[in-house]
């Protein structure tokens, strides 16, 4: 642990400020929140998606399993942390094409692979594809591909199935994914069209909801009203569909969904701009609300990538950092140490007893 965080325990786990962002934090007058692995368990819906997708693309390729059982959670992790995998269906489309390299025989820049087991072959290909910042999502997974050596006749045939990039209308990978995810009902009130394999219930009904009405409740009144919003790369329909009326919490015209430019083309082109790591949704709120002290709350290294970015044009936008979402607590504490964050906390509901601790 880095020796410039005060660790102090609250509740069901550890939190730690920097000794530097206390005065800062103390001024906090507005807050912004991602949404998934922050106020939403996302593990048995988004990343469980993630993987049953995963298996499905190469089942339905190769006739073979992929080989991310009892490792798949690790490994979404790891490409997440290369920063530019906000959306799940290049997430997906990474663990996609770096499991038909590995039952392909594939290890990266050409050595011989045969003596490793797949699943071996999987976690060298994606731990090398993690070492760096990664922040084309998609993209960055060709390049990689290419520059690694691990082009074969099994990728190049894999990138004509999936049909990515494209969305559920025209990309195999990501029809399934969001039917999948949202289930038949839900796929036919987003999309308007019947979904072809019929998941009744959909993985988004397993996710839920960490933030508490309480903690809600307690920050409007530390900020002064609705100077809360949220910058989320799901779409309106599913924060609506799991955060229900806890959404009255939040300004909607301070806020941004990104998915929306997946269901609404028309909309793409400007939602594009706010894509993470991009800083652009922070400083849309900060504007929106006058904000002299933004604080950002996320788990990922884009959502911390975003304050970086920020930092650029204003230095009054702060990052508290989510460990107790991950699927590694300790990986994840070290990132958020090791890149300065301002706070560190397990759980969403303990930023309001922090900002409050940090005024006394």
């Amino acid at each position: 642990m880095n020796s410039s965080y005060e660790t102090t325990k609250l509740g069901e786990g550890n939190v730690f400020m920097s000794s530097g962002s206390q005065s800062r934090l103390a001024k906090v007058d507005a807050v912004v929140f991602d949404c998934d692995g922050t106020l939403i368990d996302v593990r048995e819906s988004y990343d469980a998606t993630i993987m049953k997708t995963t298996d499905s693309m190469t089942k339905g390729f190769l006739g073979k399993t992929a080989p991310i059982e009892g490792m798949g959670g690790e490994l979404i992790l790891t490409i997440r942390r290369t920063g530019g995998f906000n959306s799940d269906w290049d997430l997906t489309y990474a663990l996609t094409m770096f499991s038909v390299a590995a039952l392909d025989g594939q290890i990266p820049n050409g050595a011989a692979g045969e003596s490793r087991s797949v699943a071996d072959r999987l976690k060298l290909i994606v731990g090398d594809f993690g070492s760096e910042e990664r922040l084309q999502g998609w993209e960055s997974v060709d390049q990689y591909i290419v520059a690694s050596r691990l082009e074969s006749n099994a990728t190049e045939e894999m990138r004509r199935y999936l049909g990515y990039p494209g969305n559920p209308l025209t990309s195999r990978l990501a029809a399934v994914f969001d039917q999948v995810y949202y289930g038949e009902r839900l796929y036919r009130q987003v999309y308007g069209v019947e979904p072809e394999s019929r998941y009744e219930s959909g993985l988004i009904d397993r996710e839920k909801v960490i933030i508490t009405k309480e903690s809600l409740s307690n920050l409007k009144e530390m900020v002064a009203g609705t100077k809360m919003a949220l910058a989320t790369g799901r779409p309106f329909v599913a924060v609506e569909h799991t955060l229900g009326r806890l959404l009255d919490y939040f300004e909607r015209d301070a806020s941004v969904f990104i998915g929306d430019g997946d269901i609404y083309p028309d909309q793409a082109a400007i939602l594009s701009k706010f894509k993470k790591p991009s800083a652009e949704s922070l400083i849309l709120a900060r504007k929106k609300f006058s904000s002299k002290v933004l604080l950002y709350v996320g788990d990922s290294a884009e959502d911390r990538l975003m304050v970086e970015n920020a930092g650029i044009q204003d230095g009054s936008i702060l990052f508290a950092g989510i460990y107790g979402s991950s699927f590694n607590d300790k990986e994840q504490i070290s990132y958020f140490t090791g890149t300065n964050s301002d706070l560190i906390v397990k759980n969403v509901n303990q930023i309001p007893m922090m900002l409050e601790l940090a005024r006394n």
